[in-house]
């Protein structure tokens, strides 16, 4: 049998193992310098053996898979070509993702991950389903990255289903708009709201806007960087209604050189901190319930369908490429029951003119 030695610096029990041309050196367990730790150490090292026995069956049939690499090895790869390809909010939301998972299973090999670590994951996280969507998918898209640049021939968890998503279903009316900015003190922060009703931007597009970003003469924010830009190759036009362009060239006498808003202490405005603003705002108004920032948008795109705006011009105001999108997330004209009875009654004014219609003298 492979001997087991032990390291009286750490207080471990080792091995080395030779596999695919290196040494590994595989630690055990932690226990004392005696027959009973160097028992616990070989037994250890017995079930090592035996999962190793089974990855290399595994390789035999796949000779391209590495038994060595580890979900931390994977999950960290991934986590640094996020930092060097995609905007730094979108790297810090799958780092902050990927973490818990790497904390728990980050010492699994990858041959070795199945779904039940991914079902006691999202067990322990206690994750809504939406949140265990996003989670698992940003999982399930390391572990395909890993698979795109050959670090690993499959993707262990491709087969794991992702839990639906709720659907974004939360609109607001006028008696909540009004209801929320005269509860809001700070103009700083007021104004972010009103940037969000009056161009159903997202967030984060109008946390990063700057004087740079904004053509008068068009009537246009032009954002260079956003959450679309490396997959489109275009920029996101945000056109302007009157009172946009007004908060407009209001923020850019006060911020020329900084992002236009900016909190009440000067300061770019973050993700976490206009959630903790919607945070408490639904503690003060239990009727806000499921309020959040991208409420605004929806609501933009609902109130603009509503109005008898078509979906396609909807959906190029939000910066979508098509109306997939729209259908999907935004478009809840389902709950304005009002609206939908009178749409009902002029789709079927013809048909009741003519059945009420006398009929024409010959």
């Amino acid at each position: 049998m492979q001997k087991v030695w032990f390291r009286k610096q750490t207080g471990w029990w080792y091995a080395s193992l030779r596999e695919n041309g290196r040494y590994d050196q595989l630690r055990l367990v932690k226990a004392p310098n005696t027959r009973d730790g160097r028992k616990q150490a070989e037994d250890q090292l017995l079930k090592e053996l035996a999962a190793r026995e089974y990855s290399q069956e595994k390789a035999a049939a796949d000779p391209l898979a590495p038994s060595w690499v580890t979900v931390s090895h994977v999950l960290d790869g991934f986590i640094e070509h996020s930092r060097r390809e995609h905007e730094p909010p979108t790297a810090r939301w799958y780092r902050d993702l990927l973490t818990p998972f790497k904390e728990m299973w980050g010492k699994l090999r990858v041959t070795r991950l199945r779904k039940k670590h991914v079902k006691k994951w999202l067990e322990v996280k206690g994750y809504n389903p939406t949140s265990a969507n996003k989670a698992l998918g940003a999982v399930k898209r390391a572990f395909n990255w890993a698979v795109e640049e050959e670090h690993i021939p499959k993707n262990p968890i491709a087969h794991v289903r992702k839990p639906k998503a709720l659907t974004r279903d939360r609109t607001l009316t006028a008696e909540e708009r009004d209801t929320i900015l005269g509860s809001i003190r700070d103009l700083a922060f007021r104004r972010f709201v009103n940037a969000m009703t009056l161009t159903g931007c997202r967030p984060g597009e109008v946390a990063r806007v700057t004087a740079a970003d904004v053509d008068f003469e068009s009537g246009l924010w032009i954002l260079k960087k956003h959450k679309t830009a490396k997959k489109t190759g275009k920029p996101r036009l945000v056109y302007l209604s009157p009172e946009a362009v007004e908060l407009t060239r209001e923020l850019v006498a006060h911020n020329p050189a900084d992002p236009l808003f900016l909190n009440s202490r000067g300061k770019p405005w973050t993700r976490n901190a206009v959630r903790i603003r919607f945070m408490r705002l639904r503690e003060r108004f239990p009727e806000l319930k499921g309020v959040v920032a991208y409420t605004y948008r929806s609501s933009f795109a609902t109130d603009a369908l509503e109005s008898g705006v078509q979906d396609a011009t909807v959906a190029t105001l939000l910066g979508h490429t098509n109306t997939a999108t729209l259908h999907k997330f935004y478009a809840r004209l389902s709950h304005r029951v009002d609206h939908l009875k009178d749409a009902a009654a002029k789709a079927t004014r013809p048909h009741r003119e003519a059945d009420g219609a006398q009929p024409r003298t010959p």
